[in-house]
């Protein structure tokens, strides 16, 4: 069993990469930790509440982190607006009471407390930055990092740029260039792992709170894709793949690579630039996932939630605020 902390911005696919840590056999969720990128702060925050919330019995301290990126102007996602799931406020749903301590301290805290730590990050890189510049002691004391983050194509928010990285290139360009041993889940990988209708009708059938909101969640993401001459037919599944992946590496196969983030203003600006031919003077630092096993990806997702569920005799859906000290598990 890995423990594992998970640094994200809930949106729907982070809130479907928690429930797959916290029911993954795999997995010790010690906290989950957020900042701005898909949304602000103060709304990420609330999603991961409601998120860990609704997998009780299970639960990990959710605590709210950094308002926006170390040096660029905060990116607005402009993401299509959503019916159902998490994108709009959800005030029908219970949430955990959040913890008061800041994302930037409690990674740090969490590292010092169990050397090797596996971090999963699928949000902008800004907590983890942070974390390293204010704790550098803690550097030696991270087993991994797995980030869903950047491309080895082409970007997905602008043309050389995907999203994540996007946000914060000067944090990203910190957390790449740590040392830190680092599994890079990009994007032309992670869309790969499709959001099919079979795959939502089998959590559905799960029948269980936490069934019922992860199917409406990868409804809801179906619902706002728009495919492109070069982007996937099917909705990809993204976030979740970083959390799977660190709980079962063999569903991934990955190369030793070089990345490099680009800082610098133009064109480019937030490219990954990804050396898979040691081209580089520089050695690599990356493992990069370059291809997935898209069935056992999925079962390991339908299993995390089946998990959860499995626990779940009763109804969690109401608004109410739930100690997240009562939620927690051994």
């Amino acid at each position: 069993m890995i423990d594992l902390l998970h640094d994200c911005d809930p949106g729907n696919d982070d809130a479907l990469a928690i429930l797959a840590a916290l029911g993954h056999p795999a997995v010790r969720l010690l906290a989950v930790t957020t900042g701005a990128g898909h949304l602000s702060s103060d709304r990420t925050a609330i999603n991961a509440a409601i998120t860990v919330a609704m997998a009780h019995p299970l639960a990990a301290p959710v605590c709210e982190g950094s308002v926006g990126p170390l040096l660029r102007e905060r990116l607005i996602a402009r993401v299509l607006d959503m019916e159902s799931a998490l994108d709009p406020v959800r005030d029908d749903l219970a949430r955990v009471e959040l913890d008061p301590q800041h994302s930037v301290d409690r990674i740090a805290a969490e590292a010092a407390a169990r050397p090797g730590l596996t971090i999963v990050a699928t949000g902008p890189l800004t907590n983890i930055a942070l974390t390293l510049r204010r704790y550098p002691h803690i550097q030696p004391l991270i087993g991994r990092i797995v980030t869903l983050s950047g491309a080895w194509g082409l970007g997905t928010k602008s043309a050389a740029a995907e999203w994540n990285i996007l946000c914060d290139p000067e944090a990203a360009a910190i957390v790449y260039g740590s040392g830190i041993p680092l599994t890079m889940v990009p994007v032309d990988a992670s869309g790969t792992v499709p959001i099919t209708p079979a795959l939502i009708d089998r959590v559905a059938a799960l029948r269980a709170p936490v069934a019922k909101l992860a199917a409406e969640l990868l409804a809801s993401l179906r619902s706002t894709h728009r495919p492109n001459v070069l982007t996937p037919i099917e909705t990809p599944l993204h976030d979740p793949c970083a959390v799977l992946v660190a709980a079962q590496p063999g569903i991934a196969k990955t190369v030793k690579a070089r990345v490099d983030i680009e800082t610098a203003p133009g064109l480019n600006y937030g490219r990954t630039v990804v050396d898979f031919h040691g081209r580089s003077v520089t050695p690599a630092n990356c493992d990069v996932v370059i291809e997935f096993d898209v069935d056992a990806t999925q079962e390991a997702l339908i299993a995390s939630i089946a998990a959860i569920a499995a626990l779940q005799p009763g109804d969690l859906e109401s608004g109410n605020a739930i100690p997240a000290a009562a939620h927690q598990t051994t």
